[in-house]
């Protein structure tokens, strides 16, 4: 397990990408008055928010690019919209595949302020001062050079762009900011971690686990520490009974031994799938202390054997929501 472990697993190809062109070739027909020039960052935007995959919109944008007759190499850099919207997803492109991507993104969100950035970007581009005074109406009220550094792990993480004094959305964080609407997601993670407890969150949406389990997503020197945040954040739950220790019947046959009234019902009561002490106590109607000391005997037997029950976890219900917002995002491509 190294060190700094991307929380996101390898992403797949979408299985729509090829259709994306021809189905987005019919929107040529609702924009017939405008330019084809203009129409670009339009029709990109509109494919981010129908759900198409970030390779499906590059491949519409060069399917434009074959209709448009290039005056000059400095106009495309300079005014052509299509242009723009493809330097800025094969910027993108670089920035997810670079292995610590997952941990700067995470780390992006998991500010609360970054968060509340990125609600007021969401609608359109805004200088600085627009933006500062935006978060002050959300009762943060901060200084230009504290809002850049803020700003920073956005950049970096591909979801705001800066277009000459105006910051805005990237397409990339259009989805990864749908993502964080549409589940609710609030910064309920620990902040510079190592990811791990994200990995564990992906792991539990198979279902419960156990520690041993859970080592292969975390290494042992960081699980502890790692499900503790999590359980204090009320994401997951150990849902191991309070008796970790129970008591199963071996193969061995009864008749082979002597055995009083009391020791062959309480023989008799243990289920296969085991139970603990203070349940067979209950069932057998035999206080707790004289069932050890029988449970001990019939152990010597050979008729008894006991066995600690792992601990298991599971994720809560605002643990699977942050959990489903999760992978979401490592699967945006």
């Amino acid at each position: 397990m190294k060190k700094n472990a991307s929380p996101f697993s390898p992403r797949k190809k979408s299985v729509g990408d090829d259709q994306a062109p021809v189905t987005y070739a019919l929107l040529e027909e609702r924009v017939k008055g405008r330019k084809l020039v203009e129409d670009s960052l339009w029709l990109s935007r509109k494919m981010v928010d129908d759900g198409c995959s970030l390779g499906q919109t590059l491949q519409v944008m060069e399917e434009r690019c074959k209709d448009c007759d290039v005056v000059s190499p400095m106009f495309c850099v300079e005014q052509c919209e299509t242009w723009k919207v493809k330097k800025e997803l094969r910027e993108i492109s670089r920035v997810i595949s670079e292995g610590n991507h997952g941990l700067k993104l995470l780390n992006a969100i998991k500010n609360k302020r970054r968060l509340v950035m990125l609600n007021v970007l969401r609608d359109r581009p805004l200088p600085f001062n627009m933006l500062q005074k935006k978060l002050m109406s959300y009762g943060f009220f901060h200084s230009k050079k504290t809002i850049g550094e803020y700003l920073k792990p956005l950049l970096k993480a591909g979801l705001v762009k800066e277009s000459g004094d105006r910051f805005g959305f990237t397409l990339y964080g259009r989805k990864v900011h749908d993502a964080v609407v549409r589940h609710g997601f609030a910064g309920q993670l620990p902040v510079h971690s190592d990811g791990y407890e994200e990995r564990i969150l992906r792991c539990l949406l198979d279902g419960a686990k156990t520690r041993g389990e859970l080592l292969e997503v975390a290494p042992l020197k960081s699980l502890s520490r790692t499900l503790k945040r999590l359980q204090e954040r009320k994401l997951i739950v150990d849902n191991s009974p309070s008796d970790r220790v129970f008591y199963f019947r071996t193969k061995r046959a009864l008749s082979l031994e002597r055995l009083s009234p009391t020791q062959k019902r309480i023989c008799d009561a243990v289920p296969q799938a085991g139970i603990s002490a203070r349940d067979l106590s209950s069932a057998v109607g035999v206080n707790l202390r004289r069932t050890y000391k029988y449970l001990r005997n019939l152990r010597g037997k050979k008729l008894m054997f006991r066995r600690n029950v792992p601990s298991r976890y599971e994720l809560t219900a605002k643990g699977r929501a942050t959990a489903e917002f999760l992978e979401e995002i490592a699967n945006i491509e």
